[in-house]
């Protein structure tokens, strides 16, 4: 079986298919964890309520499961690669804070370890919070991961297990009802079918391949803030913003849904913006030092909705990608159930909607 890329849902995938007994080759244009999979925050939330109506339900739930799983397997003898931590989602407004108060007062029992608390209980968890914040709803189920060691990891388990790695630009890819053969580098690779999660590339890789997959990249900016002592307890979350204290001793905030293409740069007025937004919740962080900003390019698809099938009339390849700012919690579920329906394995859960095959109908 041929993988192409190195990012979570890629390596989910050759971990699995290697797990299986399979014969794996992982290509990657620059290294494994090297682009969204090895720069995003981390942190996986639980979910709040499940929505049949929403054709990612299941591969979400499905794939906090995996997280879950994938640590407690991997993390044997070694430094576990998951750690809970809880996470607050603060209301700016007295009308989200209302919104906030009724979810939990109608689904309380439904929630898990979940609480609304107002401003003067979350001020016992985290006492730096700006006092205009009405309060916040507390996920106690909350955890994180680094996912650059993740995603490393789930590799290093595929490779013990007989998987190789390739480190080569994919050119094309041609597929029928004989299989698949890749051009990467200098040369042609063949297997029965492949596995494309080259992350916002994917497109393009298709195209190769005679198939339309739109999917294009959004740029997402974080920056590193040596702050003031001590490290917060919690991850918070605002609007499309958050921060949190990480084991590298830094504080991240971020970050930003830019459409600028294939531009990975970092820039100025990103970095004032977060800067701008975290302290207007956190007000402490005025004396924070930057210490770094990094940028990264997340998939995302027309729809808004992860791929994850083969594309239209060619079973030999299939899609794993458009996880898009969910890309680290859906990571193992795309890679799993790419895995599965590449050896025509049950995948536990009905994917069809999730299929590239939506997007040519």
């Amino acid at each position: 079986m041929i993988v192409i890329g190195g990012g979570i849902a890629g390596c989910s995938a050759a971990y699995y298919l290697s797990r299986q007994g399979r014969s794996v080759l992982l290509i990657e244009r620059d290294a494994v964890a090297a682009h969204a999979s090895g720069f995003a925050f981390g942190v996986l939330l639980p979910r709040l309520f499940d929505d049949p109506s929403d054709p990612a339900d299941e591969l979400t739930r499905l794939s906090l499961e995996l997280h879950r799983e994938i640590s407690d397997e991997l993390s044997e003898g070694g430094q576990p690669l998951r750690r809970d931590k809880a996470s607050v989602l603060l209301a700016l407004s007295e009308a989200s804070a209302e919104q906030y108060r009724q979810l939990y007062r109608s689904r309380s029992s439904l929630l898990g370890d979940v609480r609304w608390l107002e401003y003067g209980e979350l001020s016992h968890i985290e006492a730096r919070i700006a006092p205009e914040i009405p309060g916040g709803l507390y996920l106690g189920d909350a955890a994180e991961i680094s996912p650059s060691q993740f995603t490393n990891a789930l590799w290093a388990a595929a490779e013990s297990q007989g998987a190789r790695l390739v480190n080569a630009d994919v050119e094309s890819i041609s597929g029928g009802a004989d299989g698949v053969t890749v051009t990467a580098g200098d040369a042609e690779y063949s297997a029965a079918r492949a596995i494309v999660a080259a992350g916002p590339w994917t497109s393009h890789l298709l195209e190769t391949a005679g198939a339309t997959v739109p999917v294009e990249p959004l740029k997402g900016q974080i920056v590193r803030l040596n702050a003031p002592v001590p490290e917060m307890k919690v991850s918070l979350w605002w609007d499309a913003d958050y921060a949190g204290s990480k084991p590298d001793g830094l504080l991240w905030c971020g970050t930003t849904e830019e459409r600028v293409g294939f531009d990975e740069e970092t820039t100025d007025s990103a970095r004032d913006g977060i800067l701008a937004s975290a302290r207007q919740v956190l007000p402490f962080l005025a004396d924070a030092e930057v210490v770094t900003q990094t940028a990264c390019l997340r998939p995302v698809s027309a729809d808004g909705l992860p791929i994850v099938g083969a594309i239209a009339g060619n079973e030999s390849i299939i899609v794993a990608t458009g996880g898009g700012r969910n890309g680290i919690v859906l990571g193992p579920a795309l890679g799993k159930v790419a895995a599965d329906l590449s050896i025509d394995a049950d995948p536990g859960i009905d994917a069809g909607f999730l299929s590239p095959s939506r997007f040519s109908a």
